[in-house]
């Protein structure tokens, strides 16, 4: 087994890009162009036997010529991603450099259950996903008698393309500020949307209907036909007319289809994860490793 931890300049992108790109996840997160906005280009990578696997490794805060791998924003989850071995984790993190004060991040839901060296620990973070795969009548059986409730009550809806300025206005207004979001965060996601724009991976969408006018928006990256709901907030008319209920109905018809999946991305927030739940999608977990220790501490500080 042979290990590289490379700067992204040193990178061979193109093969970074496939190996990435043959991942069974079909996760996005891995993507050099999605780092790049992620991380505003601030990221290395760990090549192991010559792009059989890779993983991310973003840069945080610096402290000296040390610094934090650290999660970016809007990345769910960061690997490893290719053709993953028993042991292969346990090995990237246990010859880690030393330049690497502190190591925050989340794992692919493929490593499951990592075996971790002395100095790390792991807690375990929800996801929700729906197979897409059935047809729309199918689907709806499968959700809770209360949200098919919710919908009857409400009238059809109309989801059209949305400018990203309108869905980053309504966001901040929305949830921004108990989300915790400041200003560098927008300059994230707008940095993510035109570069899934650019790369025919992302929807940016509104809901609208006759009575009520504007509903919801959001920002859903489309990625080897995982739909994944990553920005989206609601108008007061769509908070009182379950504006986010049906704008994820209408996402669900148009992206119903064989091999096709909805991503929640997340919760651990109680009643977002029973939102979520309502949709009957599979729980899936996975495993957010950190380095324990002095050293993190020293990079918290």
């Amino acid at each position: 087994m042979t290990l590289q931890y490379l700067s992204r300049n040193a990178l061979d992108v193109t093969r970074w890009d496939g190996c990435v790109a043959a991942d069974p996840a079909g996760l996005p997160y891995g993507k050099s162009w999605w780092l790049d906005a992620a991380t505003n280009g601030r990221w290395d990578g760990v090549v192991v036997d010559d792009y059989r696997l890779v993983l991310p490794l973003p840069r945080g805060k610096a402290l000296g010529r040390c610094t934090q791998v650290q999660r970016p924003a809007f990345t769910q989850q960061c690997g490893p991603f290719g053709a993953l071995r028993s042991g292969d984790l346990e090995a990237i993190l246990q010859a880690l450099p030393g330049r690497y004060l502190s190591f925050h991040l989340p794992l692919s839901e493929r490593v499951g259950a990592p075996a971790l060296p002395a100095g790390y620990a792991a807690r375990t973070r929800t996801n929700y996903v729906l197979d897409l795969s059935p047809e729309y009548a199918a689907l709806h059986q499968g959700f809770h008698k209360v949200l098919r409730r919710k919908l009857r009550r409400n009238g059809p809806a109309r989801l059209s393309p949305a400018d990203p300025e309108t869905i980053i206005k309504l966001y901040r207004a929305s949830v921004g500020k108990k989300a915790g979001l400041q200003e560098k965060h927008y300059r994230t996601i707008r940095r993510l949307i035109q570069a899934a724009q650019a790369h025919d991976a992302g929807i940016c969408c509104r809901l609208d209907d006759d009575s009520s006018g504007f509903l919801a928006a959001g920002f859903f990256p489309w990625h080897q036909g995982r739909l994944i709901n990553t920005f989206a907030a609601s108008t007061p008319a769509g908070y009182a007319n379950e504006g986010m209920a049906r704008m994820i109905v209408e996402l669900i018809k148009a992206h119903q289809g064989p091999g096709h999946l909805l991503d929640f991305e997340g919760s651990d927030l109680p009643g977002v994860a029973e939102f979520f739940r309502s949709f009957g999608p599979e729980c899936r977990e996975y495993a957010a490793v950190e380095k324990t220790g002095l050293a993190a501490w020293l990079a918290k500080a």
